[in-house]
């Protein structure tokens, strides 16, 4: 009889929604018998259930008892599902002897600080190291105010520091190094492992046209995390003139869509134009970047894993990132990528004289492929589940 695995998240949607997604696919590909459970068919967020979801428990106990699981995947599930359901998946463990992975999306698993940030004099700053009570108690972890990010450490100490509810954990699969290093800090080695991320992008690369524009597409929120509207805004504020014309797109949707539309006009004096696509499929996404020089992601984040980056690189695109966390990890994989430090005056001016209209070249592309592609993230998982 084939195994069954169950696959939980909180989100459809999002990276880790795509990636729970996918690997239940590859799965089922592989013979596997897959069955999904996603907390935001059953949920909409807050504050009492983040910190404890009541009834997380009679539904992942009813779904376990129908699915019969060998083995159980979780994705993301603090903000939904509330890490209280992991009390049932261990009496489930227990009674069955079901192995119980979890893939590591950020950093919840080694800090009430999810993102590894906090904020001071209104600007993002991080910890280097998974931070103590006093460091969470004293910094400011949410840019709302202290009492937001005083619900991440209501939700985290019972749960983690109280009852262990980490226990159940038979393995964590990382999807980068930058993110292996944090959880060995709290987690025997033996019980961690680096598994790339799958994707459903392929490798391409389309012709960029013989014209002198340099085109750049970024994919993601429009939200403050992600860095694009502050990017755009510090462009502004340099009053530099670009000496190539960049086209920059931005795909998504998100809170700063409309700030970033009055940035437009401003830009363009720049010789910047900007091209608002809102939320597309993925084959938009794919064609875009196939039409690009540059994947750009000016995360305020570490970032983990973004899969943009990588969807963006399989279609030939070079990197514009962050010189920091998961970014810089997988631009350091690549020859001709852009880091920036922060974005100041000499940043700006840095990218400026840095981008060209060249595409990445094959032998790169099929060197990277090795590390994300599906056939190892398969790979790796079995040898882990065995």
């Amino acid at each position: 009889m084939n195994k069954k695995i169950l696959v939980i998240s909180d989100h459809r949607g999002g990276g880790a929604g795509h990636v729970a997604t996918q690997s239940g696919v590859l799965f089922s590909e592989q013979g596997y018998d897959v069955d999904y459970i996603f907390g935001d068919d059953f949920f909409t967020f807050n504050a009492l259930g983040y910190c404890c979801n009541i009834n997380a428990i009679d539904i992942i106990r009813k779904k376990l008892a129908s699915s019969k699981p060998d083995i159980i995947l979780i994705h993301n599930f603090d903000h939904l599902w509330s890490p209280l359901f992991l009390i049932e998946i261990n009496k489930y463990k227990e009674k069955t002897g079901a192995k119980v992975i979890m893939t590591v999306h950020d950093y919840h698993i080694v800090s009430a600080s999810n993102s590894l940030s906090y904020y001071e004099h209104g600007e993002n700053e991080f910890f280097k190291n998974p931070p103590s009570f006093k460091d969470l108690v004293t910094k400011k972890l949410d840019r709302r105010g202290y009492i937001y990010g005083l619900a991440r450490l209501i939700q985290w100490y019972p749960y983690y520091s109280g009852l262990n509810l980490q226990k159940v954990f038979d393995h964590f699969m990382c999807p980068s190094e930058f993110i292996y290093k944090q959880v060995v800090k709290r987690f025997d080695p033996s019980l961690v492992s680096i598994v790339y991320n799958p994707t459903s992008a392929t490798i391409s690369s389309s012709p960029i046209s013989n014209n002198d524009d340099v085109v750049i597409t970024f994919a993601g929120r429009l939200s403050k995390d992600k860095g694009i509207y502050d990017f755009l805004k510090s462009i502004v504020d340099s009053k530099l003139v670009s000496t190539k014309h960049l086209i920059i797109n931005i795909i998504g949707q998100g809170s700063y869509f409309d700030n970033i539309e009055k940035l437009k006009d401003s830009l363009k004096d720049q010789n910047i134009d900007i091209v608002l696509h809102g939320l597309q499929d993925f084959k938009v996404v794919k064609s875009l970047f196939e039409h690009s020089s540059y994947v750009l992601l000016p995360s305020l984040c570490y970032e983990n894993a973004p899969l943009t980056l990588i969807e963006g690189v399989f279609a030939g695109c070079k990197i514009l990132t962050m010189n920091y966390g998961g970014m810089v990890e997988i631009a350091n994989k690549l020859d001709e990528s852009i880091l920036m430090d922060d974005f100041s005056l000499t940043s700006i001016q840095m990218v400026f004289d840095q981008l060209n209209t060249s595409k990445e070249k094959q032998v790169t592309l099929d060197k990277f492929y090795q590390d994300y592609s599906n056939d190892s993230y398969i790979s790796n998982v079995e040898r882990i589940i065995a």
